[in-house]
């Protein structure tokens, strides 16, 4: 008997935010482009851009940016059926591209729309309806309900054979401590079928070890079956199936012009590359390739790949 056929390749649960870039010192700069960001929509609209179908599962509150942040998803293509609209603000965050090297990234989040991200929003046959379910601990963050949120998906989609994905995405000032942080990652690892830490402090942090190869065999001594250690401007390295193989991105020192949600577009490369049928290798070097663009162009999800941007590469066609 055939799989029931999916309507989405990826379900992002996560939270919006209004992204303000510059070109210079924050605090210094009199104009700034606007754009939607936050790390979980950037993978979803990474994904989106490159062909996938995407829904996105959040809440976005009734402010002024409410119809600029549905207008900009729906122009991606993402569905947003699933978007709460409730009281409150929504999280805005600020953005320099002046030292590529050092990211400066100011957040401000007097945003409380994330917090209306309930366990009551996920039911059976929106699991259903996707290939891959993605979340990421930045949602966790936000509260208890949106972590029991998210426990709640993976765990209906682990007891129904549909792919997980998650990002540890470790940001302490998010936190009410370090043990806060690893509790809700620890809550979801047994329901994780393909991970994206990062190497070597957030690794450290979480499981105690720096080097990528140990940070693979930790994790799949705990059951997640696609282990993928980003290690910044270094690249990946992979394990799937007792193979382990890393993946260097090319030097692009002098044209990277942004660090900015990088990770996040890799994410969004990857979960595409997966859900078009590549394997867990292939879609590492296109995933590498996704960041790479993003890092060039800039800020803002206009400089993530669109289909067709790859012109030597299959998976435009996917």
């Amino acid at each position: 008997m055939l799989p029931p056929k999916k309507d989405y390749d990826l379900l992002v649960i996560g939270e919006c935010f209004v992204e303000f870039s510059c070109e210079n010192e924050i605090v210094k700069c009199g104009s700034f482009k606007k754009d939607i960001g936050g790390a979980d929509l950037v993978t979803a609209a990474a994904a989106a851009r490159l062909g996938s179908g995407v829904q996105l599962l959040s809440a976005v509150a009734r402010d002024p940016f409410q119809g600029f942040i549905r207008d900009r998803l729906t122009s991606m293509g993402i569905n947003i059926d699933h978007l709460n609209i409730c009281q409150g603000f929504n999280g805005l965050y600020f953005t320099s591209s002046l030292h590529p090297e050092s990211r400066e990234y100011l957040i401000h989040h007097p945003g409380t729309a994330a917090k209306h991200i309930a366990p009551s929003m996920i039911y059976d046959e929106l699991i259903e309806k996707s290939k891959i379910v993605y979340a990421s601990s930045e949602l966790q963050s936000v509260s208890k309900a949106a972590r029991h949120a998210v426990f709640k998906a993976f765990h209906f989609a682990h007891c129904n054979n549909t792919m997980t994905a998650y990002d540890p995405n470790l940001r302490l000032h998010r936190w009410e401590s370090l043990d806060d942080a690893r509790e809700s990652l620890w809550s979801v690892l047994p329901l994780v079928d393909v991970i994206f830490p990062s190497s070597p402090e957030e690794s450290k942090a979480l499981f105690g070890y720096e080097r990528p190869l140990d940070v693979i065999g930790f994790l799949w001594d705990r059951g997640v079956d696609i282990v993928v250690v980003k290690m910044g401007s270094g690249g990946c390295m992979v394990g799937h199936e007792g193979k382990i193989r890393e993946f260097p991105v090319p030097n692009a020192a002098e044209t990277f012009r942004s660090p900015t949600l990088v990770g996040s577009a890799f994410n969004g490369g990857y979960l595409h590359s997966i859900a078009a049928g590549y394997d867990a290798f292939e879609s590492a070097e296109f995933a590498n390739s996704v960041a790479l663009f993003k890092g060039i162009k800039g800020d803002g999800v206009d400089s993530l790949p669109a289909r067709g941007d790859f012109s030597n590469c299959d998976h435009q066609n996917a």
